[in-house]
């Protein structure tokens, strides 16, 4: 690394790199006005598009693969670049997209100039690994963007990858070369031949090659090409994985990249979180696990009110047209946002930006305060908002104003019969906010969700709020009032429930309700081998807590065991005539995830001497596996108070998979007996 940074810094490459200080020569003022049109903008169309949409997700019958294809089927790289040829999107129109794009209520749009596998959709001098030179198209898709972008006023942005793994000289010896030799040139030719670009969107900097120091040097090499050009983060080391802030204000880039995720509060930072429409970024035809439009609506909401970006991303076919699913839902999108895009465009967080789960708040320049609200009763209750006496609410797309009443508690606003609340619904306040006392907190001491607790035989609920104020609760699921049992002290609850909860000081609003589920285990469990701690939900009791994963991995309701088999040991309390024990077990290829090799089940009434009840074998993984929760039957007949089960690991992965010789993953949840 050391070498690099001497190549880096004192070497004149091929294509100079401009001085690192360059940034830090900016002012904040003159940072807030570079930044401005795309502050404003909140939303804009991702396209993950190149040769791997040819093969629409499929290699050697696995069905699972995007963009990642070259890698994690291991394609040899001539193998690879027989996609090539195959590449000939002759439905590709630029006009339609840019105008999809624009309908949708998107203001930029981002493209792959070139992802990981090195190829490139535009015209290159630099290489001859394009889609002018390689593939039967011959047209230049960036350049009819560019075009096209400038005469419908959308701004044309770029993705470029810092890894590639293609190129020869891309490795730890060589990248010095890479870089000066054929990444500069090539993103020279990318900021002077299609005019200006909007954002130059960095991403495959997690490479080892990689340092800080030169994304600094990169992103002086781009701004002194286009002074007025916007980088995200990933043009260096600053950002913290998938969460996507940077872990310092001197690191490179203008904004943060939040992956698939949401910052969980407002932030006064420059963030864009980017995510797909299904599971893939590159086109995958057998992923229709769309989200509904009604979710990407409120992410879009949820991220305005956060004071963020949504970067929402299309795969588009190997011929050059847009999946039906995605067409769609931008155009769902677009004529929600066309009745309501003045609680969107422009539009800062407000000082109350959440109220619940289900309600938004958004500020307008000309000051006023928009409330987007989903899932909305026929009356309406705002407590964070006092609208200003005598004025008027407006609900989006309707003329008349609509009935509201300033309650001691807050706002009433009767919404009108029969109106459609499928998305989320807009209402213009003039007002200020509300004093409102401080959300209460669950004080327990064992806290890995914050949602729910499991517990064996008893948990205690413990409650806590500022200073003076008085807590109220409810264990039946109804919303707390003042008139709700007072809490007093800690209490006890043996069974499942989940209690809600709202603080009350005197001269405030009584606060928002929270809630937590508590969940009784069906019967105690321990583990006798390790499992991840990044996948360890609520540790051993998520096995016997009744709630299901599903084939998200990432759901909190899996325990994953990393090359280790599972062992589990459950106490039934005494012993019980038992019939069967039910087991659920996740498969994600491409995540490693598989089924274990082997099911054993043993059964003890001393919990000493285990005798061997039953086994089950399992076929091995082939690679045309899809995702799939598996749930297994084993039978016992007998009466037994302890029951183990072991789940074993195959240990590593098979030479077929893109992770062969790496550790497997078995990822175990629900244990049933019966």
């Amino acid at each position: 690394m050391t070498h690099l940074r001497f190549i880096l810094l004192l070497l004149t490459p091929l294509v100079p790199l401009s001085p690192i200080s360059a940034q830090t020569q900016e002012t904040p003022a003159e940072k807030q006005a570079r930044m401005a049109w795309w502050k404003d903008a909140k939303f804009g169309l991702f396209i993950h598009w190149g040769v791997y949409s040819v093969a629409a997700g499929e290699y050697n019958g696995q069905k699972n693969y995007g963009e990642w294809l070259m890698y994690e089927a291991q394609v040899p790289k001539p193998e690879y670049e027989k996609l090539a040829p195959q590449f000939n999107p002759v439905q590709f129109n630029a006009e339609a997209w840019v105008a999809m794009a624009k309908n949708a209520g998107m203001k930029y749009i981002v493209i792959t100039s070139k992802h990981h596998d090195g190829f490139g959709i535009f015209d290159s001098k630099v290489s001859d690994y394009d889609i002018m030179d390689r593939t039967p198209f011959k047209r230049d898709p960036l350049r009819e963007l560019a075009d096209e972008c400038r005469k419908q006023g959308m701004k044309l942005c770029f993705y470029h990858s810092i890894m590639d793994w293609h190129h020869p000289n891309a490795t730890k010896t060589d990248f010095a070369r890479y870089r000066d030799e054929y990444m500069l040139p090539q993103l020279k030719e990318l900021l002077t031949n299609y005019g200006d670009i909007g954002v130059l969107w960095f991403d495959g900097e997690w490479i080892e090659e990689w340092t800080e120091e030169q994304g600094k040097a990169l992103y002086n090499y781009v701004r002194n090409l286009q002074p007025n050009i916007i980088i995200n983060n990933r043009v260096g080391k600053g950002r913290n994985g998938m969460q996507g802030m940077n872990t310092s204000e001197a690191a490179a880039g203008d904004f943060g990249t939040p992956e698939q995720e949401i910052l969980a509060e407002k932030s006064t930072l420059y963030w864009e979180s980017c995510m797909t429409m299904n599971d893939h970024w590159g086109y995958c035809r057998n992923d229709k696990n769309f989200k509904p439009t009604e979710d990407l609506i409120w992410n879009l909401v949820d991220i305005t009110a956060k004071g963020g970006n949504f970067l929402l991303n299309v795969g588009p076919t190997g011929t050059g047209l847009f999946p039906q699913e995605s067409i769609d839902r931008l155009k769902q999108m677009g004529d929600w946002i066309k009745v309501n895009n003045t609680a969107i465009y422009g539009t800062t967080p407000w000082q109350h930006w959440q109220e619940g789960d289900d309600i938004r708040y958004t500020k307008g320049k000309n000051g006023d305060v928009f409330a987007l609200v989903r899932h909305c009763p026929g009356t309406l209750l705002l407590k964070k908002i006092t609208p200003t006496p005598n004025s008027k609410i407006y609900l989006l797309g309707q003329e008349q104003p609509i009935p509201w009443k300033q309650e001691k508690e807050g706002v009433t606003i009767q919404l009108p019969a029969n109106l459609n609340t499928t998305n989320a619904i807009v209402l213009r306040i003039k007002g200020q906010p509300a004093v409102i006392s401080a959300v209460p907190t669950f004080g327990d001491q064992v806290e890995n969700n914050p949602k729910n607790i499991v517990f064996p035989q008893q948990a205690t609920v413990v409650l806590k709020a500022e200073k003076g104020a008085k807590i109220y609760y409810t264990t039946d699921g109804s919303l707390p009032t003042t008139a709700a049992a007072l809490y007093k002290k800690p209490f006890s609850v043996a069974q499942s429930t989940t209690v809600r909860a709202m603080a009350k000081l005197n001269g405030k609003r009584s606060s928002e309700v929270v809630q937590k589920e508590y969940i009784k285990a069906r019967c105690g469990i321990e583990t006798q081998t390790n499992y991840a701690p990044k996948y360890a939900a609520q540790g051993p009791l998520t096995l016997v807590d009744g709630k299901r994963g599903s084939t998200n991995f990432n759901d909190g309701k899996w325990l994953g065991f990393e090359g280790t088999n599972c062992v589990a040991t459950l106490d039934l309390g005494n012993s019980k005539r038992v019939d069967s024990v039910h087991i659920s077990f996740l498969r994600v290829l491409p995540s490693w995830i598989f089924l274990p090799e082997k099911i054993s089940v043993f059964a003890s009434n001393d919990g000493q001497k285990y005798t061997p009840v039953h086994t089950q074998t399992i076929p091995a993984a082939q690679a045309s596996d899809d995702n799939h929760v598996a749930q297994f039957s084993l039978p016992l007949h007998g009466t037994y108070r302890y029951i183990r089960v072991e789940a074993a690991n195959i240990g590593i992965c098979p030479a077929w998979h893109a992770g062969a010789g790496a550790k497997s993953w078995v990822f175990v949840d629900e244990i049933e007996v019966r």
